[in-house]
């Protein structure tokens, strides 16, 4: 597993791709680096480079004029929170509300397009979707609705968890290992940190009063 450093240095200089879906990498562009909340979206511009990153989408449609990009922030980061506040209940084995399941009906029943069925030379048969009609924010709502979408109706939800690191961690991830026993959001850094602060604990104790 990659540490969270090498995640920054390899994409967007924030962004943060340890949780195995977008759905959950969604939920993680708001962090706790250095003992502090960090906002990983804090324009239109990030969200069209999270889009873009991801590969969910570099669709012209994401574009907004700069006076509306404040407003259609806002509306992910909301949107963003929701999920967020729905994660926490699956890693305690509660439901997913209605009231969420609800919402991401609303924007996924908004998403018209269409698919087409082609030739592809010499691997059978490819399924294209066309591009959405929606724009802006509401195209950015559906295709995240989408996302979370398919890892509720897909994913075996007792993989998914927070980072062990709870003290000063608040991501998630989607246990893809062989075994299933990830701990941690990255070995890197919240498993050092945990080493490091148990070996520490072990030192104060063998020396005794």
């Amino acid at each position: 597993m990659n540490s969270i450093a090498e995640e920054i240095r390899r994409g967007h200089p924030e962004f943060i791709f340890v949780g195995e879906h977008p759905a959950i990498d969604f939920a993680n562009t708001f962090s706790m680096l250095n003992g502090e909340g960090t906002e990983h979206l804090r324009s239109w511009t990030d969200v069209i480079d999270w889009f873009s990153l991801t590969g969910l989408s570099k669709e012209q449609g994401l574009k907004l004029p700069g006076a509306r990009g404040a407003e259609a922030l806002r509306s992910v980061v909301e949107f963003r929170r929701a999920w967020a506040a729905e994660l926490a209940r699956l890693v305690a084995n509660e439901k997913v509300s209605n009231k969420f399941l609800e919402r991401v009906n609303r924007l996924l029943a908004e998403d018209i397009f269409q698919e087409e069925l082609r030739r592809e030379e010499g691997t059978g048969y490819r399924l294209v979707r066309s591009g959405s009609q929606l724009r802006g924010e509401k195209l950015a709502l559906a295709l995240l609705a989408r996302q979370i979408a398919v890892f509720l109706a897909e994913a075996n939800l007792s993989y998914l968890h927070r980072c062990a690191n709870t003290a000063s961690c608040v991501l998630y991830f989607y246990d893809t290992t062989k075994n299933h026993r990830r701990q941690w959001c990255s070995v890197a850094s919240c498993g050092n940190r945990y080493k490091v602060a148990q070996f520490r604990k072990r030192q104060v104790k063998n020396q005794g009063p």
